[in-house]
């Protein structure tokens, strides 16, 4: 027998979708800005004069990158379950943590692209080192990453269905659910495709031009 499409399941569980729109788009806008934190801390410490700085940052890079997402997930939610944090901010903290180590490399790897010579005549004409990079260094390292930024905060937002996991209520959690009670799995699954498609899209363009005026705007007042 041919299967029969039938959409109206995703109007009467619109609800339940809506509440999971909500919660992806929670989880990845409060990711990304963790992610952004931990990236440009880390990144910046990387290419740090001192050595035990350097050191330090590169471990967790390696630690955290080399760990998979779903057992940071666990790792939150159930080895520090006696932190007794809502499953909401575990998941974020795990996205945070994790997509920051690979935030943090495209960082170093923009500071670095950036003539030291130039941090140096910022240095020299009396600015501090913090706005040398704020001035000189950030604004150019930017522009030349944003690309990479854009691809990262592409995946957390994906990466973000493994919440589910952990009994956080997005989308791919509202699908299992629907489709538990529907037996409708390609309406369930296909329905949250396309919004995971909009939200990734239209964050990921939003971040690019976010990167590149700010960028831009800091090298004109500068």
């Amino acid at each position: 027998m041919a299967y029969q499409f039938d959409w109206s399941v995703l109007w009467q569980y619109r609800g339940m979708l809506l509440q999971g729109f909500s919660y992806t788009l929670g989880l990845s806008l409060i990711g990304l800005c963790g992610a952004i934190a931990v990236g440009v801390i880390v990144g910046t410490g990387g290419t740090s004069a001192r050595r035990w700085l350097r050191a330090a940052c590169g471990g967790y890079v390696e630690v955290c990158r080399n760990i998979p997402l779903l057992v940071h997930m666990y790792f939150w939610y159930l080895g520090l379950s006696a932190l007794k944090l809502p499953s909401f901010w575990c998941a974020i903290l795990a996205l945070a943590i994790y997509s920051g180590a690979y935030v943090a490399e495209v960082v170093r790897a923009g500071i670095q692209s950036v003539p030291r010579g130039q941090e140096a005549a910022g240095l020299a004409s009396g600015l501090t080192r913090r706005q040398a990079l704020l001035y000189i260094v950030y604004p150019q390292a930017l522009r030349m990453v944003a690309p990479s930024m854009a691809g990262i905060f592409s995946q957390l937002i994906k990466d973000s269905s493994l919440a589910s996991v952990i009994s956080v209520a997005e989308l791919t959690f509202q699908a299992g659910a629907i489709e538990g009670i529907t037996f409708r799995t390609f309406e369930a699954y296909i329905g949250i495709s396309v919004a995971y498609l909009l939200i990734v899209t239209t964050i990921s363009q939003t971040t690019l031009f976010m990167f590149h005026r700010r960028a831009t705007d800091v090298g004109d007042r500068f």
